[in-house]
């Protein structure tokens, strides 16, 4: 979770992760340039199809929270005790999403 905050700049125990979590967050803050020099790392390091791989499951993760928030989908019992812990550890409050995010 540190990584996911940015309180680490680790690789999160992931081959090639702080490299992932650069793409990430240039995809995030929408830089074309960020995303362009990312790219062309990534490709470098890891291969294109490894970079198609990476932003396609990226994609998909902002597709399915989109999706369970617009169709009301709860948060699971047994998550919202640790979903609250979890936005605060990774600033969550602060995401452009969180005024659709119910607090309860």
């Amino acid at each position: 979770m540190e990584v996911v905050a940015g309180i680490d700049r680790g690789d999160g125990g992931v081959s090639h992760g702080a490299l992932l979590v650069r793409l990430c967050e240039a995809m995030v803050a929408e830089d074309a340039e960020a995303i362009g020099e990312v790219r062309r790392e990534v490709v470098d390091v890891m291969s294109e199809a490894a970079f198609v791989d990476a932003v396609a499951v990226s994609s998909l993760f902002h597709l399915m929270t989109r999706v369970a928030s617009g169709t009301g989908t709860p948060l699971d019992p047994f998550m919202l005790e640790p979903a609250g812990k979890i936005a605060e550890v990774i600033g969550a409050d602060q995401f452009a999403s969180s005024s659709d995010t119910p607090k309860s």
